[in-house]
């Protein structure tokens, strides 16, 4: 007799384990499929060059949300979270602006004027107050706009409660922060350009958005969101990189009973009568479920691994309206030694950020709308083995390179050929800020955006799966009438970064589908 799930999770991305780990949790028998030979996804942790390992995507887990890590008793599962890093912008002049790592006192940086370091102050205050009354709202699924009962009607205002609670001149400020470029936010607020541009960053990064775009504003709050953190973005890692995040997450998941396999490959999800029955594999074996939850991009889902006949039209043009462009570039290094940057301290063990400017910022957007390779990029550096050795050979180091803005679509030529200019535009911004560093490469490794969405699944090589922006939040994300995690298919739902609460490696997704999974009758 042929076994059926209860719930089969396409992809062992985090938002697929931690999905696993709350239904197992909830007695659901659950199995997970992977159609690479780790788990994890864009979070794994990868041998680049014999020896050295970096984080695949994301080489910091601070967005990740902490109330999953307790619930699920992570550390207990071998996850060890590393001191929080600092940031550093180094300028041409030769000096840097730093920013220490938090004690307790929010944000903090050297050599600004007290009118920033006060403005800093207020504005940190200002984005945890916010970012914990968002926090509230995504990390729960959104009740349905169409209320059957007084329970339903109240849901839907307790949702927006958190923001009432702000008080009227915090929601004032909030409806106007929201949609407004990051730019205008900060010039309005500070004087120091490197300081905009250290707090700006985050309103752009893995984004179709300049500084100076309406909404990058909401952009850096998503940013902002794990332990409703404030203004700044401090990196903090996981040791042995974000894979380890998710090796503990599968852990916990296999402990409360579910089945992980790797190495197989989802090439259907089959439908039966306008419901999803299960899913059939590459090897030709198929495997029946009592609900689908796909981990993969709404697009994927949608449009490849479920035949178009069991859509409506209107369905069908939705999902293609839905934006995921790529628009960052991955270049890790393997290094003999750590760089020297100007004005920096001696071992760099956080953040560093090359663009100390918002114009700098902006222009490096420019290139992407134009289909072209930027001379100056925006680069959001970390070099993870300073504060965790163990991801290099002794003495020797890695360091990862987000690059913004590569188009995934270059105008007028393949990214094959490109990947070796891109890579010397990168290493030359390193040298003009850290002189000697070239000389330091032993080996590189560049994923351009079509290398992330044949690696990992992604559509446009979107690291989001959907671009966060204002039409494609809340209760239009991944689009309008389908913000609840079940699709337009009895029996299927979404997971991933694509939906409400996702976006970036905070898990919320994956436990809020599996909540809405365990509410459905």
């Amino acid at each position: 007799m042929t076994k059926t799930y209860d719930a089969v999770i396409v992809g062992a991305g985090h938002n697929g384990l931690v999905c696993a780990a709350y239904l197992a949790r909830a007695g659901r028998e659950v199995l997970v499929l992977e159609r690479r030979e780790i788990v994890g996804g864009c979070a794994a942790t990868e041998e680049f060059a014999p020896g050295f390992r970096c984080p695949a995507t994301f080489p910091s887990v601070e967005t990740f949300d902490p109330e999953i890590t307790r619930e699920l008793q992570l550390e207990s599962h071998g996850l060890r979270l590393l001191a929080q890093g600092g940031v550093l912008v180094p300028r041409f002049d030769g000096e840097a602006l730093y920013l220490p790592p938090p004690n307790g006192t929010g944000a903090r940086a050297e050599g600004i004027p007290d009118s920033d370091a006060e403005a800093l102050n207020e504005f940190d205050v200002f984005l945890r107050r916010l970012a914990a009354a968002f926090h509230s709202i995504l990390s729960k699924p959104l009740p349905d706009l169409k209320p059957s009962g007084l329970g339903d009607l109240l849901e839907i205002l307790g949702t927006g409660w958190p923001l009432r609670k702000l008080g009227a001149r915090d929601l004032r400020e909030t409806m106007r922060f929201l949609p407004m470029p990051i730019a205008d936010v900060l010039d309005e607020r500070f004087e120091t350009d490197a300081l905009k541009a250290a707090i700006g960053a985050g309103g752009i990064t893995g984004s179709w958005l300049g500084p100076r775009s309406p909404g990058s504003a909401l952009n850096l709050l998503l940013h902002r969101l794990g332990g409703c953190r404030g203004a700044v973005g401090y990196p903090r890692l996981a040791a042995g990189g974000s894979g380890a995040l998710t090796e503990a997450l599968r852990k916990a998941a296999e402990a409360a009973g579910a089945t992980v396999r790797t190495d197989v490959e989802v090439t259907d999800i089959t439908v039966v009568k306008g419901r999803a029955t299960g899913v059939a594999l590459g090897s030709g074996e198929e495997i029946q479920a009592a609900v689908v939850i796909s981990n993969a991009d709404p697009r994927t889902t949608l449009l490849d691994l479920v035949e178009p006949i069991h859509l409506d039209p209107s369905v069908v043009l939705a999902i293609r309206g839905i934006r995921s462009r790529g628009s960052v570039a991955i270049v890790k290094l393997a290094l003999d030694r750590a760089p020297r940057f100007s004005g920096a301290p001696e071992d760099p063990a956080g953040r560093i950020q090359i663009g100390a400017h918002l114009d700098e910022l902006e222009q490096a957007f420019d290139d992407t709308k134009y289909g072209r390779l930027g001379e100056r990029p925006y680069l959001d550096i970390q070099i993870p083995s300073i504060a965790d050795p163990s991801l290099a050979p002794d003495g020797k180091h890695v360091l990862s390179a987000w690059v913004q803005f590569p188009p995934y679509d270059l105008r007028d030529r393949g990214w094959e050929g490109a990947k070796d200019d891109l890579a010397a535009i990168v290493e030359k911004r390193i040298e003009d800020h850290a002189p000697g560093f070239s000389e330091s490469i032993l080996a590189r490794e560049v994923a351009s955006p079509v290398d992330l969405e044949e690696r990992y699944g992604m559509t446009g090589g979107c690291l989001y799966h959907v671009e966060p922006a204002l039409d494609q939040f809340l209760y239009l994300r991944p689009m309008p009438r389908w913000a609840g995690y079940q699709m337009p298919i009895e029996g299927l739902y979404l997971c991933g970064s694509g939906t409400h609460g996702g976006g970036g490696l905070t898990g919320l997704a994956g436990r809020n589908a599996a909540r809405r999974v365990l509410a459905t009758k």
